[in-house]
């Protein structure tokens, strides 16, 4: 399985650094028969698989017309972290430690609600929860203890949408055309906080972070794209949170782009407020 990939920008006007743990003993209990083998958690639903492993790692996997994951270069990665905002506006995302990983709850493959606590480095803890209501997944969390850290801090989840077509040769002349039809239904529904809807095709080149497709905040946001096999993501931010987009470097979003989740600390101090994701 991939690592997760890092969250890589917040806002275009900030420029994020990354300090990453070194320790990798694992403190969740697992599941000890496959499919689950090594996960706190999994989740097998009428359209999607979803695991939690033991060190935190959080994968995503829609399923094709025979009830099995389209393939493990299409999985979508989530990545929990703290993002420390300091003076000058850097923002610097702050990723688990997964040896500080505990929870009360026991692993899982019937999922209804479980609680995760842990720190990043600089010691900074937090407070995550995943439930299940059918087949709606939801994360939330907030930041219990500042640790070292000094900046101001908010829970985040990172959600990565991969290349969505890895297997296609990139800039080959002689397939553009039938790889513009294969996209050309591709599209990204987005709902700001104040009401706007917004589309994007997935051709074009884009900067993801930009006001234009982030506006105020994003609300709702749905994903449709062919190598998916007709499933569609929805991810949803309830009250008192937002979603922005990011990608590595404009580019037509087929190469990828993330979408990043936080509950604003002020009004959301119960970490009450969630990110949900279904598959359609």
């Amino acid at each position: 399985m991939k690592t997760m990939p890092i969250l890589r920008v917040i806002s275009a006007a900030f420029v994020m650094t990354v300090v990453t743990p070194t320790a990798v003993h694992a403190q969740l209990p697992s599941l000890n028969e496959p499919p689950w083998l090594g996960h706190f958690v999994g989740v097998e639903g009428k359209r999607f698989h979803l695991g939690v492993t033991s060190v935190g790692k959080i994968t995503l996997n829609p399923l094709g017309d025979r009830g099995t994951p389209i393939g493990h270069k299409l999985t979508v990665t989530l990545e929990i972290g703290i993002l420390e905002t300091a003076p000058d506006g850097k923002q610097t995302l702050r990723r688990l430690k997964p040896e500080t990983l505990t929870s009360s709850d026991p692993a899982t493959d019937e999922l209804e609600k479980v609680v995760i606590r842990g720190k990043v480095t600089g010691d900074a803890s937090f407070e995550t929860t995943i439930e299940q209501e059918r087949d709606v997944i939801s994360f939330g969390g907030r930041v219990l203890e500042p640790g070292t850290l000094k900046g101001p801090l908010n829970f985040v989840v990172s959600v990565g949408i991969p290349s969505a077509y890895p297997y296609d040769k990139a800039g080959d002349k002689k397939e553009e055309k039938s790889f513009q039809k294969k996209i050309e239904d591709d599209r990204l529904d987005i709902k700001w906080t104040d009401g706007k809807r917004v589309k994007q095709t997935f051709e074009k080149e884009v900067d993801a972070s930009s006001k234009e497709l982030n506006g105020p905040g994003i609300a709702a946001a749905q994903v449709e794209i062919s190598s998916y096999k007709g499933k569609k993501f929805l991810f949803t931010a309830t009250e008192n949170s937002a979603m922005t987009m990011t990608n590595r470097k404009p580019g037509p979003l087929h190469l990828g782009f993330d979408l990043n989740w936080q509950p604003d600390p002020e009004k959301d101090k119960e970490g009450k407020s969630r990110l949900s994701i279904e598959v359609k």
